[in-house]
């Protein structure tokens, strides 16, 4: 009993491993304070995860054996993941949802007569989060005195989406070879505008089939549970053998890569 516990400790620790990692990697822009602070989402912290999770799983074993033990760990330590990945996808898509008003306040700038590095602190000003902490912390990096390049590619990083990436690619083009970059600008935010529009109705019309593709992930664990439920003693004699526990496991496995293929080939880019 003792090992299996052990077993379901090292399971929520390695999966909390995971997202502390994944937590880590945002807060790799140290020196852009602002920026790295909207990539924490604020969800609790990786070591909180896997305290509950390992209490949970310790629960789960006590009640009902090993196997809802790893099975309550593991979900709740994938719930967070889960979560933590969509927070910081909305805010990654809210972030290009606002850089194309602020590439026209930037072309707006630089038709009153302002320079780029201050047309970017103009930007800052009037942009709002999350997108507004990036050109922050790209203006603040520029006063003291970091070289344009370093701070775009600072930027882009920070934002680290194709959109920044095209804006950034613009403004080098014309640092290099000059040109009306206010009107370049001004056709860059109509593409970004367009992009996103076309993103939407992709969107809109594949609705019905990712909720389609979830319905039927869900469905068979549901029915499993259900059974659990329903009708126990059935249930508990799969758990009893090598090859009722092999298909669950791999049911289990199959299930997770039929969700994510799905999710793959439904994915808007």
């Amino acid at each position: 009993m003792s090992g299996l516990i052990v077993v379901v400790l090292g399971v929520a620790a390695w999966l909390a491993e995971r997202g502390s990692k994944s937590l880590r990697r945002g807060s790799a822009l140290s020196d852009w304070p602002a920026a790295s602070s909207t990539i924490r989402v604020g969800v609790p912290g990786s070591a909180r995860v896997a305290s509950v999770a390992a209490l949970v799983g310790v629960g789960g074993f006590v009640l009902a054996g090993p196997i809802v033990g790893v099975v309550a760990a593991g979900s709740l330590v994938g719930g967070w993941h889960l979560r933590r990945r969509r927070r910081a996808a909305s805010v990654v898509a809210e972030r290009d949802e606002q850089l194309a008003d602020s590439v026209r306040a930037i072309a707006s700038a630089l038709r009153a007569g302002m320079s780029v590095p201050q047309a970017i602190g103009f930007a800052a000003r009037e942009s709002v989060p999350p997108l507004q902490a990036t050109w922050s912390a790209m203006d603040a990096a520029l006063e003291l005195g970091l070289p344009f390049d370093d701070a775009l590619d600072q930027w882009v990083f920070a934002v680290g989406t194709d959109d920044a990436r095209l804006v950034a690619g613009v403004l080098r083009l014309n640092r290099r070879s000059g040109g009306d970059l206010p009107t370049t600008l001004d056709q860059v935010a109509s593409t970004l505008r367009e992009r996103h529009a076309a993103a939407r109705e992709v969107r809109a019309l594949t609705a019905q089939a990712r909720l389609s593709g979830t319905i039927l992930g869900v469905l068979p664990v549901g029915f499993f549970a259900f059974l659990w439920i329903t009708s126990r003693n059935e249930i508990e004699g799969a758990f009893r053998s090598p090859a009722g526990v092999g298909a669950i496991g791999l049911g289990l496995v199959l299930e997770g890569l039929a969700f994510l293929w799905i999710r793959r080939l439904l994915e808007v880019r």
